[in-house]
Order: structure tokens, then sequence, then C-alpha cells
């Protein structure tokens, strides 16, 4: 009587996504691409799909008065999603915009986080990488 063995999986010492991030961007591998012309290439960032409707002056602690025309207010109305200032602040002052950085990893990592964001998030994503000129593969 034959028992068929069950393929054993091996796992990996790293995840796929470290392994990516070891191997991307090691010189030897970079040296190869390049003379095989196998380089990875990253895809033109997204078109800004909305004009600016609004210049703000902002002052040296980075605060940034809100709009107050009735025109930049109605056309803020069409953007499909808004960024909600922070608020409690006292004698009814207006807040800053909830963006704060993050560093992480001994100050290697640095992040920008953005929160306090409603409507549709993925224009919102393809908007700021559009303003930042950033690839979606990025």
């Amino acid at each position: 009587y034959f028992v068929p063995r069950t393929p054993v999986l091996r796992r990996s010492k790293h995840s796929k996504t470290q392994i990516k991030r070891i191997f991307k961007n090691n010189p030897a591998f970079l040296r190869v691409a390049s003379r095989n012309d196998t380089l990875p290439t990253l895809s033109p960032p997204p078109t800004a799909s909305f004009e600016p409707i609004f210049s703000p002056i902002t002052l040296p602690n980075g605060w940034s008065a809100p709009p107050t025309d009735d025109e930049v207010l109605s056309k803020r109305d069409d953007i499909p999603f808004f960024v909600k200032r922070t608020g409690n602040k006292p004698n009814g002052a207006i807040g800053f915009l909830p963006v704060y950085s993050s560093v992480r990893l001994g100050g290697t990592k640095q992040t920008t986080i953005v929160k306090r964001i409603t409507g549709d998030k993925e224009t919102f994503l393809n908007e700021l990488r559009a303003n930042l000129g950033l690839s979606p593969d990025d």
C-alpha cells in the first residue's frame, strides 16, 4: 500500500516584499539590469483632474487661512473629497490642516500622514500623486 507524500512548503526567511526591497536597489542587480536593458521602469505620474481653486498664504508656523470667497467655496463643493481642519481652538479660531510627519527607524524612514479625509479617497490619492509628481508604483 503506497501513500503519496504531500509536497513540503519551504518558508523563506524574508517575505516577498522584503526580498523586493532588498534586491531592487542592489548595485549588482542594477548593473546587470542596465546591461540587459531590463531596468524596471516606473509608470508616469497621473495627471491632475482638478485645477487649483485657491492659493493660500502660509504663515511661518504653517497655518493658512481657509478660503472665504463665495466663488472658491462653490468650486470646492464640486471636488469629490474634502480635508476637514482640526477644531477646538480658543476664541473660535480656525484650526490647522491635519497633515503630520512621522519619522521612524532612527530617522531613515520619513512619512507624511494626512488625516480627516472625507469623500472619495482614491481620487484624493491620485490628485496628491499628480501634484507631487509621484508615480503610482512609488
